[in-house]
């Protein structure tokens, strides 16, 4: 059993949100867009301490509208013929039929203010048609529930308000190599995720020795057929976070519980390399995992499949995420090795410009900044299609919540590109809103006939013969001679010279395009 999907309406900074949750998951978003009240939602509710969580008044969210909280939790069925004797009777009757075959079991909690202004919370499963499923000890099953889905918040320790549950750790001369590593990684984990003041702590040895044999254990870790090596880690780990465990208390992790470990930012303190190191550890633990981050690095090592992107509307979150056949497999691998690998900071970003090649992605960067828009700081990438085709880009894009517009050649390829686009675009689309080709062969003879041919005469170093001056010769040589970015930036200098209104009017247009489909997403 896993936590399969969770659903908030007006918690904290979520007015709605529907989220499908994998074994795998990374978060990514700009700030304020739910991502923290998400891993909130969770760690919240499935919570390590004793008790049940209550709302408060600051778990409301902000608008008029929304006066009430529900959390809505869905569990499901690992497989088919799951066992379901292996959980306690309590829990096995609220198991409810899905036309998946999948059962699923409905945990909703909900936050009411009444006449007096006192928050009221309540804790319900509900049955295959939404009804409350009546119950003697509601509480005791929630309760239950949480053990076997215990949330574990990895987030930086000079954030934490909890101490860690463990003494010192001191290394026994008889241990052998595996055990010193897993407790390599046990220490660099309170120090890291844990302690509450990680500066004043002492560490056993060297943190770049600790490093080197959590990268060993890692190898340890590829080889461990039976899954004993694994079982043996999160036994050490976890318990640090068992904030209120009793004292000799031994934690026991079943097939039946299903931890979901949250790793909040991961990139905030640690070198790429180490992060690269905690990525494949957790990547081995048998456990759900959910991570947010802002890092190129990380998600440079996230699968595509993985990631979901949460953008806040007006009235809504949405996550965006890719769909099993969203993508065929050539496609997949093209487009991964294209952005994922070569491009990362696309994928945080709210609207894509494509183009064919190297020579528009310089000029659009150097227009944009004459025409004093700054694309970092409006979210807008110019990503290059001519290796991976325009077809998956398009695709990714749709998925995954990318606003994006086209720019192509005039010539026989271009044209193919610009039909690719009418063939993705959908009923209530016009050609005009995604995509703009240029009337010449390429954008090097857009500018050539739209007065800059002095500054290819001048790149190329033609010497005219009388009056003859071949355009395409001239801008063969041009770029040879110098280089597409040299060029970029030659064509720019000469517009900031003649003034802003040399600009052709065709970009002017496409950034206006692009700028106000950015704006459909708020900010």
């Amino acid at each position: 059993m896993y936590l399969r999907q969770l659903d908030i309406s007006g918690f904290r900074g979520i007015k709605r949100l529907s989220i499908m949750l994998r074994a795998n998951m990374v978060l990514i978003g700009e700030n304020s867009w739910g991502k923290s009240s998400l891993l909130s939602a969770l760690s919240l509710i499935l919570n390590a301490e004793n008790g049940l969580y209550h709302f408060t008044e600051a778990d409301f969210h902000r608008s008029e509208d929304m006066k009430s909280i529900t959390l809505l939790f869905t569990f499901s069925e690992g497989n088919v013929n799951e066992e379901h004797d292996q959980f306690d009777a309590p829990v096995q009757r609220l198991f409810v039929p899905h036309e998946d075959g999948y059962k699923r079991i409905y945990l909703r909690v909900t936050g009411e203010l009444n006449s007096q202004n006192e928050v009221i919370t309540q804790y319900s499963f509900l049955d295959q048609l939404g009804h409350c499923i009546k119950l003697d000890n509601i509480e005791d099953i929630v309760q239950k529930m949480i053990q076997y889905h215990p949330i574990y918040r990895f987030r930086d320790a000079r954030l934490n308000h909890h101490k860690a549950n463990s003494q010192p750790l001191k290394y026994a001369e008889c241990a052998d190599q595996t055990i010193k590593e897993i407790y390599a990684v046990m220490e660099l984990v309170k120090y890291y995720f844990v302690e509450e003041q990680p500066s004043q702590t002492i560490m056993s040895m060297d943190p770049g020795k600790l490093w080197y044999m959590a990268q060993s254990l890692c190898y340890r870790l590829e080889q461990d057929a039976d899954h004993s090596l694994q079982k043996r880690l999160i036994d050490t780990i976890f318990p640090l976070f068992e904030y209120h465990q009793k004292p000799n208390e031994k934690i026991i992790h079943s097939e039946r519980i299903r931890p979901i470990l949250l790793l909040e930012d991961l990139a905030t303190r640690l070198h790429p390399r180490m992060v690269a190191i905690v990525w494949k550890l957790t990547s081995y633990l048998p456990i759900q995992r959910i991570t947010t981050t802002n890092s190129v690095d990380l998600i440079s090592l996230v699968e595509l499949k993985s990631i979901c992107k949460l953008v806040r509307y007006a009235d809504r979150t949405i996550a965006y995420q890719l769909k099993r056949h969203d993508l065929g497999k050539e496609d997949l691998r093209r487009l991964t090795f294209h952005i994922h690998h070569n491009r990362s900071l696309a994928l945080f970003a709210r609207t894509w410009i494509l183009v064919e090649g190297e020579t528009e992605v310089w000029i659009l960067s150097e227009l944009a900044k004459l025409l004093g828009i700054d694309l970092d700081i409006e979210g807008i990438r110019i990503v290059e299609f001519a290796q991976s085709g325009i077809r998956p880009l398009i695709k990714y894009a749709k998925a995954m919540g990318i606003e994006w517009y086209a720019l192509t050649d005039g010539d026989e390829a271009g044209r193919k590109y610009t039909e690719t686009v009418k063939d993705m675009l959908s009923e209530d689309e016009s050609v005009s809103q995604r995509v703009m080709t240029l009337p010449k062969q390429d954008i090097e003879h857009f500018f050539y006939t739209q007065g800059f041919e002095e500054v290819f005469i001048r790149l190329s170093h033609w010497q005219p013969q009388g009056e003859h001056y071949p355009m395409h010769k001239i801008i063969q040589r041009a770029i040879q001679r110098t280089s597409k970015p040299d060029l970029a930036i030659a064509i720019s200098n000469e517009i900031e010279k003649r003034g802003k209104e040399s600009i052709p009017f065709l970009f002017k247009r496409l950034f206006s395009k692009v700028v106000n489909l950015t704006k459909t997403q708020e900010s």
